[in-house]
C-alpha cells in the first residue's frame, strides 16, 4: 500500500490591523442608504484590514491633508503621519493609521470636484 505524500504549503504571515470607527463616521454611516451603508463597509474591510499603507488604484494618500480632515486626525490621534483615502465610488473613505491600528475619520461624497471641494 502507498501513501500519498502530504503536500505543505508555506503560509504568508497575516498582519491584521484593528479598524476603528470614529464617532462622526458610524453618525455618517447610519445616515446613509443601506446599499451605501453595506458597501463601504465591506470596501473598508477588504481593503483596510492587512495593507492599509499600501497605494492602490483605489487607495493614496491625500497630499496635502485638507484641514478638516486634519483636524479630524488630530482630535483622536496624538500625531498623524498621512491621512490615506480609500475611493468607494461615489463616497470616499479618509482614514489614518497608527501602529496596527486603523482609524476611519471620514466617510464622504465626491462627484466631479476635488477633495477639498467636497470637504468644505
Amino acid at each position: 500500500m502507498t501513501t500519498n505524500p502530504v503536500r505543505i504549503r508555506k503560509a504568508a504571515v497575516v498582519v491584521s490591523y484593528l479598524i476603528l470607527l470614529s464617532p462622526v463616521v458610524d453618525a455618517q454611516l447610519e445616515s446613509l442608504r443601506a446599499f451605501d451603508h453595506a458597501r463601504i463597509i465591506e470596501a473598508i474591510e477588504n481593503n483596510l484590514l492587512h495593507q492599509p499603507l499600501t497605494a492602490t488604484r483605489n487607495r493614496k494618500p491625500l497630499d496635502p491633508v485638507p484641514p478638516l480632515l486634519a483636524k479630524a486626525a488630530l482630535s483622536i490621534l496624538a500625531e498623524v503621519d498621512a491621512v490615506w483615502e480609500l475611493r468607494v465610488v461615489p463616497w470616499r473613505v479618509a482614514y489614518a493609521v497608527e501602529g496596527k491600528v486603523v482609524h476611519v475619520l471620514w466617510i464622504f461624497r465626491r462627484g466631479a470636484e476635488s477633495t477639498d471641494d467636497a470637504l468644505s
